[in-house]
């Protein structure tokens, strides 16, 4: 909080410079107009476009790290929501072999149960051979009336004995076999419970890091809220100063205009008879202004932003655009769309490295985004020289060349000067 107040104030305090400025401008409309304020102006404004580049870089580099905690968050959902699946999953499983431990605990009681049966059975019947005589071998040699009744006899009864025994010895393999089976379902379980305890504590780990990523991805949040704003407010502060800049250069172009005609009325009334012998030498750039404008990047012709309303690729905002967006390659040359005076050549706010040309006749050319520039102020220029060199400065999303073409503070469109033109599906209307 301490942080945002402090950025909060040092905005207030450039606003306030800004309006200063402007509000020392303001008697400027009943006198007259001078560069020096201009350039002064301007000068506020660059310093407001540094600051607001650096404040956009903290803004992107926010904007990245909430898309990295982000991405990071989403994934550990995704771990969160499969190990849940694989501890209810386990559970099930669980469940199912406890399930079916019982079952077999109960097979292994009701096959003790039947060797239990068996082996009393087998014992009653033994101890009714010994009790009963005629059960024993004397008595049955003396019930035999010949050999073979007597080994008869004696065959059925160790078949019987040998029945009962052979009876006993399967269902003591039928209750180790379901023992055993019992067994190897309780060491598995045993192992499923020990998979659970191990999810569980990857599952707890995961939710403390999905907490840890949900805080700092809504401070983050915040952050960019706040450096947002500011941002917002230093945009409205630098476009406050660029409305101002081209009410003082309309204001000093009409200062110029009545100052020129004050002269020619002079020199005709020291001349009268002189007629039109002064003419076509004026000074700055109607020296050279040939009063039409020529292509200002010979290498391309393709549009890839027209002349009015758009979203704003960087700011996201629908702002007004006021110029020609020419698609050329990173370092083409730009060329003087008229001859005239150059008026500004460096760093320009938005516009990053920008030049300015005056023609002299009420009509100024601005080339904006450069990555150099080839000539400076007070230079005065011929159609088609190279003034510099496309770049991708300021506030850019690519290499282009931004073309402006002005009457005193109109914007006009480029475009009622040109045909042949190519232009990109978003290019507007």
């Amino acid at each position: 909080m301490k942080k945002k107040t402090k950025s909060i104030l040092a905005l207030i305090l450039s606003v306030m410079t800004v309006l200063s400025l402007i509000l020392g401008a303001m008697p400027i409309q009943a006198q007259a107009v001078t560069q020096s304020e201009i350039d002064a102006l301007k000068k506020e404004r660059d310093r407001i476009a540094e600051e607001k580049a650096a404040q956009q870089a903290i803004v992107d580099e926010l904007e990245a790290q909430h898309a990295s905690v982000l991405e990071r968050k989403l994934a550990l959902d995704d771990r969160n929501v499969y190990t849940l699946e694989q501890m209810e999953l386990n559970e099930q499983e669980i469940a199912l072999y406890d399930q079916m431990i019982e079952d077999k605990a109960k097979e292994v009681e009701a096959a003790r149960a039947l060797e239990e049966q068996q082996l009393e059975r087998y014992r009653t019947r033994v101890r009714a051979m010994e009790e009963n005589g005629n059960y024993g071998l004397l008595a049955l040699v003396l019930n035999s009336n010949s050999l073979g009744e007597l080994l008869t006899a004696m065959d059925d009864i160790g078949e019987i004995m040998e029945s009962d025994r052979r009876l006993e010895d399967e269902y003591i393999a039928a209750r180790e076999h379901t023992e055993e089976v019992k067994a190897e379902y309780e060491a598995y379980k045993t192992e499923l419970e020990a998979k659970q305890v191990a999810l569980r504590a990857e599952q707890v780990e995961l939710q403390r890091q999905i907490d840890e990523a949900t805080d700092l991805i809504n401070q983050l949040l915040e952050d960019i809220e706040g450096n947002s704003e500011e941002l917002a407010a230093l945009q409205a502060a630098q476009d406050e100063a660029q409305e101002e800049i081209d009410r003082l250069v309309a204001e000093l172009e009409r200062q110029r205009a009545e100052e020129e005609e004050r002269r020619r009325q002079e020199q005709a009334a020291n001349n009268p008879g002189g007629g039109s012998s002064g003419g076509g030498g004026g000074g700055g750039g109607s020296a050279v202004s040939t009063g039409s404008f020529a292509w200002p990047c010979p290498s391309c012709t393709y549009i890839t932003s027209r002349v009015g309303y758009r979203w704003h690729p960087v700011s996201g905002a629908w702002k007004y655009h006021s110029g020609l967006d020419i698609g050329a390659a990173y370092g083409a040359t730009i060329v003087a769309s008229d001859g005239g005076t150059v008026t500004i050549a460096g760093v320009n706010g938005g516009y990053g490295n920008c030049v300015m040309i005056d023609h002299g006749n009420g009509y100024y050319t601005l080339y904006g985004h450069m990555s150099s520039i080839a000539v400076s102020v007070g230079q005065t220029v011929s159609q088609g020289a190279t003034i510099g060199y496309v770049g991708s400065t300021g506030v850019s999303t690519g290499p282009h060349l931004h073309f402006e073409i002005r009457q005193g503070s109109t914007i006009l469109d480029p475009e009622n000067w040109f045909s042949g033109l190519t232009y990109a599906p978003d290019a507007g209307d």
